[in-house]
């Protein structure tokens, strides 16, 4: 007699469930999708008890008939997939036939619908066997009641994380879906109360007002770029709001979250020298492509794709990122946390406006023709021999030094790498480095590889030859930074060369703190750092430049509330 047998229906969707539904958040996602692919406009999601209790999606999609309602609960049936030429350009979300009977076979499940025209109709099913059906008075869409998660298979409590982690999940899931769908009107409810909410507006203001809130919207950023087919929009938010993980920064394709290290890792470098190191940005990727370049069925909850042309992807986001981050005027921070339009309401008559570009098209437009990016102000003192103080009407300004001549020594440094020619110079005398007896094992290694980005050595691993942009004090560490990153990688990329180099080496040449410098050289350094194309902010993300408006100096001194 054999021992493989065909299993039984009901172990079969408790194993389906153990792929697709992990977690509640999980059923969110399967629930969203399909309300989506149903053409709704407005859906509405309720969450009790961290959605062990309820999981409730309405919406007012298409709807489905008696007959498919009862279909949509058996193993593999869709609506979405008819031939095997439809896998290979899957456009639609909630494709997989798993997700309802998955989801029915762990839970009590209850499914109402009705189609324009037609009476409505409900199905419930418990642990995967059916238990009635009947007639439903609704109006036209779907309501999906999943109840008692997980009641029947208690093993799986043990993977469950915290009330508060589930709930995050639930409305991370969301937010995620709500992004990429704008144009519908969505709520999360959660234990009775509205979370999140957004009205169908289909514009960048209004996504991250309902996602972020809409103290995030200011100095917005919102673009888009096409390559070869391929169209990307970008919203990304301001560099002064970052996150201490990646989780928000979303990854998009053709409407799909999507997790995948390479693009994400993209945006990171696109910020690279504008946010500080350990920060990342709040981010927005929506890439849309042949549905065929893209295979979303390698992964049960369709976080993961494969695509080919990933390496072409990373490249044109980081760039796109760089070159308009670079383009696009600044505001510089302020000490207070109000907005601009209510700073307008409260401030004395005589002062002018904070210093936001972004709502002043006058300023704007003077400073893209004079190619101005740092605000005119007097220089009156130092403050702990690190700050260099200024002021204008729109308040006190305070200059970090150190971060400043950062700034400008990086994008020297970075533009001589960055050069076509690479000139070598002989050195009158050879240079004896001080290195270790490994590290001039691993320059007898990759002499070669030195040479073609200017390094000269002799038979006794003397420096003969060396770019010409860098110093004689700085040549031991430009060498052992490139046989170090040699000898991990085997390869050094270029882009990376430069920027770890330019960083490396502005930050040990600049000025320190406790530096005091004279009016001449303050002046020169303000005129150096308005010439560079991102003055904002050291390499590492660190602001070079703060504004103490008149408003927040009046705030402090309690002269208006």
């Amino acid at each position: 007699m054999g021992i493989i047998k065909p299993l039984d229906e009901k172990i079969a969707n408790m194993i389906a469930a153990g792929e697709v539904v992990e977690r509640p958040a999980s059923i969110v996602k399967e629930l969203i999708e399909n309300s989506i692919d149903a053409k709704a406009t407005s859906i509405t999601v309720e969450i009790l008890e961290f959605g062990m209790k309820l999981i409730k999606v309405t919406d007012d999609g298409i709807g489905m008939d008696k007959s498919d309602l009862k279909m949509a609960f058996y193993r593999h049936a869709t609506s979405k997939i008819y031939s095997e030429d439809d896998l290979l350009s899957i456009n639609s979300l909630g494709f997989r036939g798993e997700a309802i009977p998955a989801i029915a076979s762990v839970s009590k499940t209850t499914i109402a619908s009705r189609q324009a025209g037609k009476t409505g109709h409900e199905v419930i099913f418990e642990a995967g066997h059916f238990v009635s059906e009947g007639a439903s008075s609704m109006n036209q869409g779907t309501v999906v009641t999943v109840e008692n998660l997980f009641y029947n298979t208690p093993a799986r409590f043990k993977y469950m994380k915290s009330e508060r982690a589930e709930i995050l999940a639930i409305t991370e899931t969301f937010e995620r879906l709500a992004i990429t769908n704008p144009h519908i009107r969505m709520e999360l409810i959660i234990d009775n109360k509205s979370l999140r909410k957004t009205f169908g507006q289909d514009d960048p203001y209004s996504i991250v007002s309902s996602v972020y809130g809409a103290g995030l919207t200011n100095n917005l950023t919102s673009f888009s770029v096409e390559q070869q087919k391929i169209k990307i929009d970008f919203i990304l938010l301001s560099h002064q709001f970052t996150r201490t993980n990646k989780r928000d920064i979303n990854i998009f394709i053709n409407n799909r979250y999507i997790q995948n290290y390479l693009l994400k890792e993209a945006v990171i470098k696109g910020f690279s020298g504008k946010i500080m190191t350990g920060r990342y940005p709040i981010a927005i990727v929506k890439i849309y492509m042949d549905e065929s370049l893209v295979d979303v069925n390698v992964h049960p909850q369709k976080l993961e794709v494969k695509m080919v042309n990933e390496y072409f992807l990373s490249d044109l986001i980081e760039r796109s990122i760089k070159e308009k981050l670079t383009s696009k005027p600044h505001v510089i921070p302020t000490q207070s946390e109000v907005t601009f339009p209510k700073r307008q309401e409260v401030r004395e008559s005589y002062l002018q406006e904070s210093f936001d570009l972004s709502f002043m098209e006058e300023e704007l437009k003077q400073i893209e023709e004079h190619k101005v990016k740092l605000p005119q102000f007097d220089y009156i003192g130092t403050l702990a021999g690190t700050y260099l103080l200024f002021q204008n009407q729109d308040g006190l300004y305070l200059l970090d030094q150190h971060a400043a001549e950062e700034r400008v020594r990086y994008e020297y440094y970075h533009r001589k790498l960055g050069d076509i020619e690479l000139v070598t110079t002989d050195l009158l005398i050879p240079y004896e480095l001080e290195l270790s007896t490994r590290e001039l094992e691993q320059v007898e290694t990759f002499k070669d590889k030195l040479f073609e980005f200017g390094f000269k050595f002799d038979s006794n691993n003397h420096l003969i030859g060396a770019p010409t942009w860098i110093r004689s004090d700085e040549y031991n560490e430009a060498v052992i930074y490139l046989i170090e990153q040699l000898s991990l990688n085997k390869k050094v990329s270029l882009s990376e060369y430069r920027d770890n180099m330019a960083k490396s080496m502005s930050c040990k040449a600049s000025i320190k703190a406790n530096h005091q410098l004279s009016t001449k050289e303050v002046l020169k350094l303000i005129e150096d750092l308005g010439n560079a194309e991102f003055p904002y902010t050291c390499p590492h993300g660190r602001p070079t430049l703060i504004l103490l408006s008149h408003y927040d100096i009046e705030k402090l001194f309690k002269r208006v509330v």
